[in-house]
């Protein structure tokens, strides 16, 4: 298990839950994909500065771990 700031946690929750998602390139998001948590898709809006990036299998594993299977079952599932 990775020490993550809360708002990684959530941002990662996120993905898990709805898909992959549009972030503002930052610290954070570059952390997640240093681990191997996310993925960067390579859709990008340049002018907002914004990338899409999606969940990795190793990013399910990290929030099953912390918060069981529940928490990485999509939205309408």
């Amino acid at each position: 298990m990775h020490k993550l700031a809360p708002g990684s946690l959530y941002r990662l929750q996120t993905l898990a839950l709805t898909g992959a998602q549009f972030y503002q390139v930052s610290v954070y998001m570059r952390r997640l994909e240093v681990l191997g948590l996310v993925a960067a898709t390579g859709r990008t809006v340049p002018e907002r500065d914004s990338a899409e990036y999606e969940i990795t299998d190793a990013g399910r594993a990290e929030l099953e771990e912390r918060y069981g299977s529940a928490s990485t079952k999509p939205v309408g599932s």
